[in-house]
């Protein structure tokens, strides 16, 4: 296809998104479908319409069907019509789970289920890899060819979903990422794919101007998970034109950041003990927000990120090598880890686990140091309370309390605090069976949850804590801790311009309430 045609449907579906959502946000605006602070979760200024993920679903179309029902040989090509069907079908499908989950709202669990619907009924159309080539090294999938291209399509759906927590953040993601996949396919001669892939980034490119801070309209799960599907649909057929083997590298650097942040956030939470779908303030826009920058900066500089990688993605398609991808990857990845500004709290929390081992992962972070008969490993994930202090205090006089073991969760997203410890005498049982009681407590300052405590019992103690000791022991510990939370001062709270003005996400992958939300609490 020439490139004249891709220009004009990235023309035409940026024209339509100029026009049509202004239109959008009266309608929501008169019909109430808005996303309005409440005073807990929801911090923006005042009330946003939502809708935008429908905006970016109906100029996509514009862009994408005006240019392809004007080219017969495209329109009619063998399997594309079945692909075609697959991509439309679960686009539906998502659209339904978005626009549900924005006005309504849905747990994760249901979220996850429409999800993985509408990418099976993708990979069912013919959107699969076969065989895979990762430097140099080919592998047959096989029988697992579905299931794999099934995961492989919902974790981009996820990864831009959860990646949505900052006004304009995605979109301007997307719009990079969905025009090197177009450049791309362009070069394969692939016109079905270049065309949808132009006019998404000019449904976008349309969307974002009403989308950037402080926003007028939110994206919504709607618009980022159709982005994500999009972006899949695309990165697996085009990656499978490539050669034989499709070489995996092109599409994990294309998506590279997205993929870095549900990655990142996946390791906080589980290897810390924690549900993946419990909300934190570790995600890189928080981490850009926090280092300074504005909103619209934090938007330009993930976009920046993810220049680099597509830089390297294209790299490696023209010469058909591996290399220049995962160059580009782990240069970006390696700077920010070690410039402190993401990923460094959870490369520790890696590194630690490859140290002492994985066996028990899912159960608790073993031990890390030992010191005088006991273990000891504390990470501070973020933030800049002095968590230290309390944590020595818990550990130290845990022994005369009959405790042999703690582990410590706190998470406080509204003030960017996260801390992870875990201590554990060496005569401790190995197995939580063998503790003679363990006890599970929710911890509260100032009548909101901030994280979790566990303690298990000395072996040959009572089969029950004693509430009275447990009583002596936390009512310091909750005193220290009221402390600590109560030490943020004015100073450093956000400043206007990193006030949230946006909804909130509900928690991790696949329960991610999106929404184009600045500094959204929980996300």
């Amino acid at each position: 296809m020439a490139p004249a045609c891709l220009f004009a449907a990235f023309l035409l579906a940026l024209i339509a998104g100029l026009a049509l959502t202004p239109v959008v946000i009266r309608i929501a605006l008169r019909l109430n479908a808005i996303d309005a602070p409440d005073g807990g979760r929801k911090h923006q200024a005042s009330a946003v319409p939502l809708g935008g993920g429908l905006t970016v679903a109906a100029c996509t179309a514009v862009g994408a069907l005006t240019i392809l029902t004007c080219s017969p040989p495209v329109a009619s090509a063998g399997n594309q019509s079945l692909l075609l069907t697959g991509l439309i079908s679960a686009a539906a499908v998502l659209l339904v789970v978005g626009l549900i989950d924005d006005f309504v709202g849905l747990t994760g669990i249901y979220k996850l289920v429409g999800q993985v619907l509408a990418a099976t009924m993708l990979a069912a159309g013919g959107t699969q890899f076969h065989s895979l080539s990762l430097l140099g090294l080919p592998f047959e999938l096989g029988s697992f060819a579905l299931p794999f291209s099934v995961f492989f399509i919902l974790g981009a759906v996820n990864a831009f979903n959860l990646i949505d927590g900052s006004d304009g953040l995605a979109g301007s993601i997307g719009i990079v990422v969905l025009l090197t996949l177009g450049t791309i396919s362009a070069a394969q001669g692939n016109a079905l794919l270049a065309t949808i892939s132009f006019a998404a980034a000019g449904a976008v490119a349309g969307f974002l101007p009403y989308n950037w801070a402080p926003a007028r309209i939110y994206l919504g799960d709607t618009g980022s998970m159709l982005i994500g599907l999009i972006v899949a649909f695309v990165a697996v057929e085009s990656s499978i034109k490539q050669q034989a083997a499709a070489a995996l590298a092109v599409p994990i650097a294309v998506c590279a950041i997205p993929i870095l942040d549900v990655v990142a956030a996946l390791v906080r939470r589980i290897t810390t003990g924690q549900s993946v779908f419990t909300p934190d303030r570790g995600h890189l826009h928080h981490a850009l927000l926090l280092k300074g920058l504005s909103v619209g900066q934090t938007a330009l500089l993930a976009a920046g990120l993810t220049a680099v990688t597509c830089v390297g993605a294209l790299a490696s398609y023209y010469f058909r090598q591996d290399w220049p991808a995962m160059v580009s990857v782990a240069f970006v990845i390696g700077g920010l880890a070690s410039l402190r500004i993401f990923g460094h709290a959870e490369a520790r929390l890696v590194a630690t686990h490859a140290r002492t081992g994985w066996g028990g992962l899912w159960r608790r972070v073993r031990r890390n140091a030992v010191v005088g008969g006991q273990t000891d490993h504390a990470i501070p994930i973020q933030g800049s309370r002095e968590w230290d202090d309390l944590w020595t205090a818990m550990r130290e006089s845990a022994p005369k309390y009959g405790i042999c073991s703690l582990r410590l969760n706190v998470n406080i997203p509204r003030l960017h605090e996260a801390f992870y410890g875990n201590w554990r005498l060496r005569d401790a049982p190995g197995k939580s069976s063998d503790e003679p009681w363990r006890l599970v407590m929710p911890l509260y300052c100032g009548g909101q949850a901030v994280g979790k405590l566990t303690l298990a019992g000395r072996p040959g103690s009572q089969e029950g804590p004693d509430l009275e000791m447990l009583a002596a022991y936390m009512q310091p510990l909750q005193d220290q801790m009221q402390q600590i939370v109560n030490r943020l001062s004015p100073a450093e709270k956000p400043s206007a311009a990193d006030t949230p003005s946006s909804s909130t996400k509900s928690a991790g992958p696949a329960g991610a309430k999106s929404g184009s939300q600045h500094l959204a609490a929980g996300v």
